[in-house]
Order: structure tokens, then sequence, then C-alpha cells
């Protein structure tokens, strides 16, 4: 029998996964070293895991540098789990007509173990994009995307994200102050989206809008990036297409009871 810890799982099945979470950041790919320094293992451990992870396809070695990253096995498996999501079916050709329009980079994002995943990506057509980096637990405070997240969490756990985390100034803009933060949340909810006003990347700015479902959660959000240098009156333009198109995503969704501002400005959260 497979060796087990106490509570049940597989160990081999726990570091191998631990080993894709390590790469999955790392786009120049890791050394074998530098994984198992990171997870706290053997090199020899390591190495074993990799080799059968790269045997399926889950890990690619470079033939030059034998630094390790994610295979191209997770791009089909995305793409089926992707095709069988509601989420994904409902927002595809709206995040798109979305980049259409507004000629800016969009994502549809969610919040996934306290990281902002963008479950789609357009690259923007006009000659000059921003594009923002994924946002990790401790960055959710200085981005649209997470702010608006942790804007519609329930108290306790919006709580515990802050408190988990020192507040890092990224930019002479990010808010890292708790209490400015917990007013920045009232004024989303009460307006119904989220600016990031170079809160995290230099020359970055961000719109994102709330996604909701049937039962009124906010399940996802809707965004552009784009440049700083751009012309003020682009704001009001972006900010109405964004909040169009997660009206229009949620609609799909089953929210019906009422509109997502009179949602926002109905929210119990403190």
């Amino acid at each position: 029998m497979e060796e087990t810890q106490a509570r049940g799982h597989i160990k081999s099945v726990d570091k191998a996964i631990d080993i894709l979470q390590v790469l999955a950041p790392e786009s120049a790919g890791m050394q074998l070293n530098e994984i198992a320094r990171s997870l706290q293992i053997n090199s020899s451990t390591a190495h074993h895991l990799l080799d059968t992870l790269k045997q399926r396809g889950f890990v690619d070695q470079h033939e030059q540098t034998g630094a390790y990253k994610l295979g191209y096995q997770f791009i089909g498996l995305a793409m089926m789990f992707l095709s069988q999501t509601d989420l994904f079916s409902a927002s595809s050709d709206i995040v798109r007509e979305l980049r259409d329009l507004s000629g800016e980079t969009t994502y549809l994002n969610v919040l996934n173990n306290r990281q902002i995943v963008p479950l789609i990506e357009l690259t923007g057509t006009r000659p000059v994009q921003a594009r923002r980096s994924p946002s990790g637990g401790s960055e959710l405070y200085a981005t649209s995307s997470g702010k608006l997240q942790l804007a519609y969490l329930p108290a306790r756990q919006f709580a515990d994200i802050l408190a988990s985390e020192p507040l890092k100034q990224f930019t002479p803009n990010t808010i890292a102050d708790r209490d400015a933060l917990q007013k920045e949340m009232e004024i989303i909810r009460q307006q119904g989206y989220a600016l990031d006003r170079e809160e995290h990347i230099p020359g970055v700015l961000c719109i994102d809008a709330p996604v909701f479902n049937h039962q009124k959660e906010c399940i996802a959000t809707v965004s552009v990036s784009y440049p700083a240098t751009s012309l003020t009156e682009r704001n009001e333009e972006l900010r109405h297409l964004v909040i169009q198109a997660a009206r229009q995503i949620s609609q799909k969704l089953g929210y019906r009871t009422h509109s997502i501002d009179t949602h926002t400005r109905a929210s119990t959260h403190p």
C-alpha cells in the first residue's frame, strides 16, 4: 500500500502537486535544486517526482539548461475544464466583444486560494497596451480585481486575508492602510466597480466589475487594463463597457432579481 500521511493523503501525490504549484508562476522554469530547496525535500525525491511528471507530459525540461516548467498536457486539461464550466461558456463571447469594443486587454478573473486567476485573457488591439500581473494573496488589496473580490467576501474571510499578510506599498498609490482599505471596500460596493489607479504596477490602470450568479454571489470579475497615458475621457467609456459586460454575464448565469448597481448598494458587508 502506498505511503500515506496521518490524515489519509498519499504523500507522493501531495509532493507532486506541491511541485506543480511551485512551477506554475515560474515562466523561466526552475532547476532541480531550487525546487527541492523550495519544498524542503531531498533532490532525489524531487528528481523521481519530476521524472514521472515529465513522462506524463505535465512537466517539461529544457534540453540545454535543465530547467523544469509546466508541460503542455495542462493545456488540454484546461480546455476540457473550461468547456465544462458555465462561467466560461457564458463569458467568452462577451469578454471578446469587450476587447473588440475597448481595444484594451480584457480579463475574466476568479479568486482561487487567495489568488486572482484569469480564466480568460485577451490581448488588446490598440497600438499601446498595458498588462497587469497575476495577484497573489498578499497583493489582492493592490489590484482592482483583488479589491473587488475582497469587497464581496464574508467579513471574517476578508479580515483573515488582510491579517495574514502585511500591507506592502507597491507604488505611491497603493492603499496600504487597513482603515483606508476598509473605506475603499465600501466605495467599491456602493459604486459597483473597482479601480486600480497605478496601485500595483506604475503606468497601468485597471477597471473591474463584478459577475454575480443566480444566488447573488460575486463569483468573478470582468476587467480591462490600459496605459495611464490614455486620455482621461476613456475612463468613463471603459467603465461603462466593463460594467455592461459584467451585467450581461451575470444575467446569463441567472442573476435576475436586481440590477448589478442595486445589489452592490444593498450589500451588508461591514
